[in-house]
């Protein structure tokens, strides 16, 4: 599938009013979440803004209209998976929600404890014990997650036997975590004219995320230009084998990568994202067409390119 036309999904809130969705405006909620709860990891709000989107866009659903507080909810489902309970308060009190519950039985608050503190073996049976007797002394069968989550981590500070993890520095375990494979190593694999095109600041890559596995490149179209000593005004047909040439260049980020996740964590389906974020100035200066009223014709001459790659494009932005 190649999304090449802006995003067709629709949002509708609880006052019946449609709008569509932004997945910018989502990553900025998101990232005042994070800042809100004293997080720094505010780069992951990328990931997840994508996340939703991507898992939007997959739905078997003929129309692709979806309640906000759908959309809401799987944020605060992604928050809590991925270990940033705190997070996931800040943003349920601000955005309404569908709640999302878990229920108070013995195998899921032991997966949910080991999944969030780290712990196993006889202190997560501990905890998990005193988890499940406090929610029946309390008559709590359903709850959100992070209830139980932050039972677990009031019985682990105040009961906990003396054999308490010391906590691992957190740069480190993000920046071994975070990452399927790291942006330098995939440079290190690329070809020659791939590695030229990112010296020169033509193409930037963003490496594979765990948490939200996928290809994202940057295409820098006013310095490709540049970089084959382009001058405007430029046409379609001038441009067209040049393109062609870049297209073997992102082609080879994208096998690259692809490739690299087999090896470090099996065949994994990973959506490839361009965006072209200076188009707007190269239409301008190089084309020398007014913007956005050129937009369209802008996607159609790019649309070649994005064909021509070595995997689909889930979706193309251009700015």
């Amino acid at each position: 599938m190649i999304k090449l036309a802006e995003s067709s999904l629709m949002l509708i809130d609880a006052n019946g009013v449609m709008s569509n969705f932004d997945p910018e405006r989502l990553q900025a909620k998101i990232i005042r979440c994070f800042l809100a709860a004293g997080i720094q990891e505010i780069y992951l709000a990328e990931d997840i803004a994508l996340a939703v989107e991507f898992a939007l866009e997959q739905s078997k659903r003929d129309e692709k209209v979806f309640a906000l507080s759908e959309v809401n909810s799987t944020v605060v489902r992604i928050l809590e998976d991925t270990g940033f309970p705190e997070a996931a308060n800040v943003y349920t009190r601000g955005n309404s929600c569908s709640r999302v519950t878990f229920n108070s039985e013995s195998e899921t608050i032991s997966k949910l404890i080991k999944k969030h503190l780290g712990l196993e073996g006889s202190s997560l049976d501990f905890l998990t014990g005193k988890v499940i007797e406090a929610s029946s002394k309390l008559n709590i069968k359903n709850a959100p997650p992070t209830l139980f989550v932050e039972l677990a981590k009031y019985y682990e500070t105040e009961e906990l036997p003396g054999n308490a993890i010391e906590p691992l520095p957190m740069e480190t375990w993000e920046e071994s975590k975070h990452w399927l494979v790291k942006m330098e190593d995939l440079y290190k694999r690329l070809n020659a004219a791939s590695r030229n095109l990112i010296d020169a600041k033509v193409l930037r890559l963003t490496g594979v995320s765990s948490m939200f596995p996928s290809i994202r490149i940057f295409f820098m179209i006013n310095e490709f230009v540049n970089f084959h000593g382009l001058e405007g005004p430029l046409t379609e047909m001038i441009l067209i084998p040049y393109l062609f040439s870049a297209s073997k260049a992102i082609s080879n980020c994208i096998t690259t990568a692809q490739e690299m996740t087999i090896e470090s964590s099996g065949n994994i389906e990973l959506p490839v994202f361009l965006n072209i974020p200076d188009m707007s100035n190269f239409a301008t200066s190089c084309l020398q067409a007014s913007w956005p009223e050129c937009e369209k014709d802008c996607r159609d001459m790019v649309a070649p390119l994005c064909q021509s790659l070595s995997a689909p494009v889930f979706k193309l932005k251009i700015s």
